[in-house]
């Protein structure tokens, strides 16, 4: 066995001892090469994210593309491939901002605004500063516990407490494979929200009870992978009463994030993009052909993605 092998084989089992049943049903579902080769296969993305190239769009003037990440040191790679992709995909200039949820370090900074050097970069200190200053603990106290616990309130609270707007969000676990066109459509207008197609819908709370808190029925099984949202129709006092009441009624859940997006946007006229173009948890037959116009890479389609989608790409 190899050496270089050997600590992640090591992760992978440790994993099997912390949490066995989820683990077990895990390998049981990607066998035994995906599930233990995993670590290997993340770690040849990372390095091949260090060789891309800087992505120069062509001469003729075409309206930049504003975008956000929250990342760090376990996802920045991910993120340089799907902007990187992006790029190359729409042919247009990219303005990155980055959202350092904890654990971004200078030189990972550096070395993603060598691919693109144009955005601004907001610090876990700064973005705690402004979140505090802003919204105050006294007056949104479980939105305070929740951003503390739960990473993922910070891709609504990051982006959309800094000025006034439309802010496109995407996650970092997508590929790019052909023109995005309905979004680079939806981007030049930016009237509405946009969304994306879940594989299947997950708000982590029972429809009712988001319907009733929206005062709207739900749109179904929306997915915020990418999620471009007008900072302005955020009324924050009522996003910290939704969150207080989904808690209080059901408990937490990992989706929060999603039920809020889910919330917001059914208020609205909102652009939902065709999902057999951009394609949440694709098939590995989907992930190895690079299917669609893009590929969001959730749940079981992890293996593919870091095995073989993004080589696909160079």
């Amino acid at each position: 066995m190899s050496k270089s092998i050997r600590p992640y084989l090591s992760g992978a089992k440790s994993l099997l001892v912390r949490k066995p049943i989820h683990e077990l049903q895990r390998l049981q579902r990607w066998g035994p090469r995906a599930y233990f080769r995993l670590e290997v296969w993340k770690k040849q993305m990372e390095v091949a994210a260090y060789l891309l190239p800087p992505f120069y769009p062509d001469q003729t003037p075409q309206q930049a593309v504003e975008i956000w990440f929250l990342t760090g040191k376990r996802f920045w790679y991910q993120t340089a491939f799907c902007a990187w992709s992006l790029a190359r995909r729409s042919g247009r200039p990219l303005i990155m901002n980055l959202a350092d949820d904890g654990t971004l370090t200078p030189e990972l900074e550096r070395e993603l605004r060598r691919l693109f050097p144009d955005g601004s970069t907001h610090w876990r200190q700064e973005c705690q500063a402004q979140f505090e200053q802003l919204l105050p603990a006294a007056r949104y106290p479980t939105l305070h516990l929740r951003w503390h616990d739960y990473i993922n309130l910070h891709k609504l609270t990051a982006p959309h407490l800094v000025g006034s707007g439309t802010k496109l969000v995407l996650d970092s676990d997508m590929l790019f494979f052909r023109r995005p066109d309905a979004l680079l459509d939806w981007w030049d207008q930016r009237q509405n929200p946009c969304l994306m197609v879940d594989c299947e819908e997950s708000y982590g709370y029972s429809r009712p009870l988001l319907e009733r808190l929206a005062g709207v029925p739900l749109l179904p099984s929306l997915n915020v992978g990418i999620c471009g949202l007008d900072s302005d129709v955020i009324d924050w006092d009522e996003v910290e009463f939704w969150c207080r009441s989904l808690v209080e009624a059901e408990g937490t859940s990992y989706y929060l994030e999603q039920a809020l997006f889910a919330m917001l946007a059914s208020r609205h006229h909102t652009t939902v993009l065709e999902k057999t173009d951009y394609i949440t948890c694709p098939s590995s037959n989907q992930a190895e052909a690079g299917g669609g116009v893009l590929q969001h890479y959730v749940a079981d389609s992890k293996p593919s993605y870091f095995a073989k989608s993004w080589k696909l790409l160079i």
